[in-house]
């Protein structure tokens, strides 16, 4: 009997390395031959060894890796023409019962291509460039390509309320699904856990273990970068490109009456320069620490005494839902995605740092406020755990399959 055989398209390697790596070995359980498709060469937002690695366990799996040359914006009519071409080619070659696609160029380009090609598409959207409050541009180019596509997407897969409502009142996609982020394993984010890198020195009893991890965290990260011991630690994870904003924390450190509060930002990008010119014009420079791109975040996480996430949109973000279950207090941006995790009160204006400044003051000087939101956090992530997020991408996945 043939193997059911299904395509996981993205523009990018990161797309599917750190959003999809459990969708991949749920679709090789329910028999599948598994392809990717993607860009491994450009376009990540982790470093080439993580692409590699990555490559690796593709091919340890057995799983088909096929190079997409997708681009991440529109910017280059002729690469997406190339990649439009290449995606249409593939799916000439290989007999797909299914494709699953992510990202807006690679999702609109795959489903394009399937559509020619008479291919059955899953779209997960990982927050629609159109939301409440988007610039009119994003409105005028992103809506009307959706609006098309969804007629072509058997399955469309919202990550937040807001998307989920939003397409069911306006898009005619064969099915609309939401389904809670894309799951965190909410065990590797437990200070007991026993893969950290950092652990205490003591015996565990529970509530007392985590403190002593939490300080032995904080002090490796500390010497690690050069942080003063004592000082208080904000942290930020994310791309540095300006959707994460992160400017806007570097406005609210220098205007902060506590000048022991150091800035920690981990992730690559285009804008590391600038931002290390704008930290040396605001006056904050020698409190403000880059890592670069980080494999392993859960020892950052318990470092924190803070963790901001500033970005100007987000559909479901992961970092933000890691910083949760890794019990650390967070102050976010007022916006999709952001709103559904984290209370009113700890929410800032994306574009003013006048709440940002007092949000941080209280959270950095209210251990008892910290404790408690920190309380909140960890009831609200268990429903964004991987086990629940697992569940209903099988449910999914077997509807496509049912109708084979």
């Amino acid at each position: 009997m043939k193997r059911k055989r299904v395509l996981m398209a993205a523009s990018v390697a990161s797309m599917i390395d750190q959003f999809n790596r459990k969708n991949l070995e749920l679709l090789q359980e329910l028999g599948y031959e598994v392809h990717v498709a993607c860009n491994f060469r450009e376009g990540n937002t982790c470093d080439e060894k993580r692409v590699l690695k990555f490559q690796a366990n593709l091919r340890k799996l057995h799983m088909e890796q096929h190079q997409w040359d997708c681009p991440r914006s529109v910017c280059n009519p002729a690469s997406c023409i190339r990649a439009y071409r290449q995606m249409k080619q593939l799916l000439s070659q290989y007999h797909f019962d299914w494709i699953h696609c992510h990202s807006p160029i690679g999702g609109a380009l795959a489903r394009i291509a399937a559509h020619r090609r008479k291919v059955r598409v899953i779209y997960t959207a990982h927050g629609f460039h159109f939301y409440k409050g988007a610039p009119l541009k994003n409105w005028l180019l992103y809506y009307p390509v959706e609006k098309l596509l969804a007629h072509w997407t058997d399955v469309l897969v919202t990550v937040n309320q807001e998307d989920y409502r939003f397409a069911k009142r306006t898009l005619r996609a064969g099915s609309i699904r939401r389904i809670p982020g894309i799951g965190i394993a909410l065990r590797g984010f437990e200070a007991s856990s026993a893969d950290a890198s950092v652990k205490p020195d003591v015996s565990a009893k529970a509530d007392a273990s985590e403190c002593d991890f939490k300080a032995c965290a904080k002090k490796e990260v500390s010497q690690r970068y050069e942080i003063p011991q004592g000082a208080k630690l904000v942290l930020s994870v994310g791309e540095l490109n300006k959707g994460k904003n992160h400017r806007l924390v570097l406005d609210a450190l220098a205007r902060l009456p506590d000048k022991d509060v150091y800035y920690l930002i981990c992730g690559q990008g285009a804008l590391r320069e600038e931002l290390r010119r704008y930290a040396l014009k605001t006056g904050v420079a020698s409190r403000v620490r880059m890592t670069g791109f980080l494999e392993d975040l859960s020892v950052i996480y318990q470092s924190a005494d803070v963790f901001v996430f500033p970005s100007l949109r987000e559909g479901m973000p992961v970092a933000l839902l890691e910083a949760m279950a890794a019990g650390t207090a967070c102050a976010v941006s007022d916006i999709r995605g952001n709103a559904e995790l984290i209370a009113a009160e700890y929410r800032f204006p994306p574009t003013s740092s006048d709440l940002l400044v007092q949000i941080l003051g209280h959270l950095l000087s209210d251990a008892d406020d910290r404790n408690r939101q920190i309380r909140q956090n960890r009831q609200k992530i268990k429903k964004y755990s991987d086990q629940i997020v697992g569940k209903r991408m099988k449910k999914i996945y077997e509807q496509m399959d049912s109708v084979l």
